[in-house]
């Protein structure tokens, strides 16, 4: 008696609101069909990535720059908003370009910089999380892979110049710098040092140096206030040089 009860209740369930008798179950079967078929037609974005999400860029030089690109492609029936690119390299990997809606069909580049510097000797997997509105697919995973090969003991990577890089000024008279300067020094007239500096980035770091400090820090006093915080005058000039290392690196000439 108790198992008829719960059945009819069952049934009672799915009653017609028209005629309120219970439908036949291939009907109910059907219509839940159709409605999960409508919904994959709803209008939701889609993003896909050409030539795959992975990538192994083989054995790379340490301190050589590589970059990656990789194609978003919207294939779905809505425009995709709020992209956002996640680094999980914790600095490995650097993106240099953007996007932040794709309309339906539209593609977008997105291009990363695969810092090698700093990595010699390992292999390394960098992985990028892209993330739009589609909770379902998003986020989508990028990961990159390099053998980073060491530097030589002849090599130095092009990044550890650059960093530590910089420019010695003679701002004697190009007679006084003819006749002997620190090798590797240039030379730049007081007068012109101002113009020279304009050709070069705010944060170049720049060493002047004269007969002693005087000069060389009034200059490097109207650099900075010029913004050129990385202008420095050589404490004691070419006098303190000599004193202390003798013409050790002095050279002649006009170079």
């Amino acid at each position: 008696m108790r198992t008829i009860v719960i059945f009819s209740l069952l049934l009672s369930g799915f009653c017609s609101c028209k005629n309120n008798r219970p439908q036949d179950t291939s009907q109910i079967v059907q219509e839940r069909a159709g409605k999960e078929e409508s919904g994959k037609g709803l209008a939701v974005p889609r993003l896909v990535v050409k030539d795959g999400k992975n990538r192994d860029l083989g054995k790379i030089r340490e301190g050589i720059k590589t970059s990656v690109t990789f194609t978003l492609f919207n294939e779905g029936k809505a425009s995709a908003s709020n992209i956002s690119i996640h680094d999980l390299s914790q600095g490995g990997c650097t993106a240099v370009s953007q996007v932040s809606k794709l309309a339906v069909g539209d593609s977008a580049k997105l291009e990363f910089i695969f810092e090698t510097l700093g990595y010699g000797g390992r292999k390394e997997t960098r992985q990028i999380k892209v993330r739009y509105d589609n909770p379902e697919l998003s986020p989508i995973t990028l990961s990159v892979t390099a053998e980073i090969l060491p530097t030589e003991a002849h090599q130095v990577p092009i990044g550890e110049l650059y960093y530590n890089f910089f420019v010695l000024v003679d701002i004697r008279d190009e007679t006084d710098f003819r006749e002997g300067h620190i090798a590797g020094a240039i030379h730049v007239s007081k007068d012109e040092v101002l113009s020279w500096a304009s050709a070069l980035p705010k944060d170049f770091m720049i060493y002047l140096y004269s007969e002693d400090d005087t000069e060389s820090d009034a200059l490097a006093k109207i650099l900075q206030n010029n913004d050129y915080k990385e202008a420095l005058s050589v404490i004691g000039g070419i006098k303190e040089w000599k004193r202390r290392y003798g013409e050790r690196v002095i050279i002649e000439g006009a170079r």
